[in-house]
């Protein structure tokens, strides 16, 4: 058929018209690549290498009602997610906060697409898109997130496969944050009273997998409510009764564990061997190891924090580390003058070492010995 003169300069326009969003469309992955391509990075960021565990903090961002504030928070959350990569060296980051903080700290993080360290991958906590007022999944993909972590039975403890299986949430938030282009994160609260096997850890791995249809990128697995729930003033995580993980699960899926041991006398360092000795590939370092966590939302604390905690517990150096959390010095001068004054009384020369004299480390300022 032949086409009228006149009529082709119409057709040129419509299809020159139509071609940019044709492109677009074209170049942009469908939900269910973005869906895969977030699982690839999930497993690469928290799959353990040489043997090593993986280390993701969990940062709560407040949101600001005063409008300066806003624009000033902007800013720090972009610098809080540069230490986190290139400071901390974090494996990945768990995040509860708005949208827009999420977009900014994400934001930030593709800015390193390409280079090394590369971009950590974002886990949003379910405390930002649970209830009423919070975000969907839509909006949370939108925003550069690679997952969200999903409590079972709403954190309810969990100490039999029945349980497991009475959960009707999961399979609908599995396939709709899927739908979206994200990952869901399942996170299991096992019983503090309960005593748990290789076998019960990998039947309850399996459940959650048969319930979501597929085997989800991470599972977290979470003893009791609060881990610290007796203790205050944070105990040691060795003394959890931690259920044992199988090298088979563990090349299987990714095990995650959770740390909520106050900084400071090594507590979180010596919760993490634990979880490690015990066969998890990683942990998170949740919120409640930031001494004063709900008093302290000073990003540029909190980021300090992090970027020390971590790097000294990834650290194959001496564990002798001092953070001081209000006053950051390039050296500690309580502990220079410690040190020296102790030389001076191990020489002999003003008595026994035992009279070495009050201790450098300053508590009730914010000095913690070790992580």
């Amino acid at each position: 058929m032949k086409v009228p003169t006149a009529a082709v300069p119409l057709l040129f326009l419509l299809n020159y018209a139509t071609l940019p969003p044709l492109c677009a469309a074209l170049s942009m992955p469908s939900p269910s690549e973005s869906a895969q391509l977030a699982y690839g990075r999930l497993r690469e960021s928290l799959s353990s290498l040489a043997n090593k565990a993986t280390l993701s903090p969990e940062i709560i961002i407040p949101e600001p009602t005063d409008p300066t504030a806003l624009l000033l928070q902007a800013s720090e959350v972009t610098t809080l997610s540069n230490r986190m990569r290139n400071n901390a060296k974090a494996n990945a980051v768990f995040i509860s906060g708005s949208v827009n903080s999420i977009r900014s700290f994400c934001a930030e993080q593709e800015t390193a697409r390409g280079n090394f360290p590369s971009p950590l991958p974002v886990i949003v906590c379910e405390s930002s898109y649970g209830g009423e007022e919070s975000a969907d999944f839509a909006d949370i993909a939108e925003a550069g997130a690679s997952g969200v972590l999903h409590c079972l039975l709403e954190g309810k403890e969990i100490s039999s496969v029945e349980d497991i299986k009475a959960d009707t949430k999961l399979l609908s938030a599995f396939e709709s944050a899927r739908d979206n282009g994200i990952q869901l994160i399942p996170e299991i609260v096992l019983s503090r009273e309960a005593t748990f096997d290789e076998a019960d850890v990998t039947a309850f791995v399996e459940a959650v997998a048969e319930k979501c249809g597929s085997e989800p990128a991470v599972v977290l697995l979470t003893v009791g409510t609060y881990q610290n729930e007796d203790d205050k003033e944070g105990g040691v995580g060795g003394e959890m009764k931690l259920p044992q993980v199988s090298k088979t699960l563990k090349k299987r899926i990714p095990i995650l564990g959770s740390v909520r041991e106050v900084a400071g006398g090594g507590r979180i360092g010596s919760s993490v061997n634990n979880f490690k000795e015990c066969g998890y590939t990683g942990t998170i370092l949740r919120c409640e190891c930031l001494p004063g966590v709900r008093m302290n939302p000073d990003l540029d604390f909190v980021g300090g924090f992090w970027s020390a905690a971590i790097g000294d517990l990834k650290s194959l150096k001496s564990k002798t580390f001092n953070f001081r959390s209000k006053v950051s010095l390039d050296k500690d001068v309580p502990m220079e003058w410690y040190n020296y004054q102790k030389d001076i009384m191990d020489s002999g020369a003003l008595g026994g070492p035992d009279d070495a004299g009050v201790t450098p480390l300053d508590s009730g300022n914010g000095d913690y010995q070790g992580f």
